[in-house]
């Protein structure tokens, strides 16, 4: 599912567009606001979290049915210049999966990431109706993981943690796709919006 949300929003960001604008092209001129919102494949989070799978195992807890649901990723920066712009990146992130011990389900583990990052982005080449990007930022995320499942008695159990994590994004390449004020994007990077994102971006 997560692949095929992937190949529809870089559908949607090579064809955002079909028309060109005819007006002649002025850097200067362009929007200085813009706010994008999308999803990703493969986050810093569903790394820890397979990491965290592998600590687990470690102590005889194995997972299983895992579903990462995410990154979904809402991001507005402001242009100080045409090559520069600042601003910030929210995202989330869900995982969740049953817990096996003694060849049984045991349980079930929820994992939600929220992550805010400062960032700046280079817009390194500019064109009438697509452009080309890169952008790096790093900042902070709170892990909420609650576990439910059963003791030897068979009594209910739950357990609620929490986490303070660094995190990041380095988004390498960047490519936007439409007209003026509605373009679709593209990019490929690591950190928490996902190896490869795409998505939907408002200028103005």
């Amino acid at each position: 599912m997560k692949i095929r949300i992937a190949i529809a929003l870089t559908i949607i960001a090579l064809y955002a567009s079909p028309h060109a604008t005819a007006q002649e092209f002025e850097p200067n001129d362009e929007p200085k606001s813009e706010l994008s919102v999308g999803y990703g494949i493969v986050s810093s989070s569903n790394v820890l979290d397979v990491f965290s799978n592998v600590v687990g195992a470690i102590f005889g807890a194995r997972f299983q049915n895992e579903k990462f649901i995410g990154p979904f990723s809402a991001e507005y920066f402001y242009h100080v210049t045409p090559l520069i712009g600042v601003g910030g990146i929210g995202v989330y992130n869900h995982h969740k999966q049953d817990v096996i011990q003694k060849e049984q389900v045991t349980g079930k583990r929820t994992s939600d990431y929220f992550t805010i990052i400062p960032a700046v982005k280079f817009n390194w080449l500019r064109k009438p109706n697509w452009g080309m990007y890169s952008k790096i930022g790093a900042g902070y995320t709170y892990g909420s993981f609650k576990t439910t499942g059963k003791d030897s008695n068979g009594n209910d159990t739950k357990e609620n943690n929490d986490c303070h994590l660094f995190n990041f994004q380095v988004s390498l390449v960047g490519a936007e796709v439409g007209n003026r004020n509605l373009r679709g994007f593209v990019e490929l990077g690591f950190g928490e919006q996902g190896v490869l994102s795409g998505g939907i971006r408002l200028r103005f």
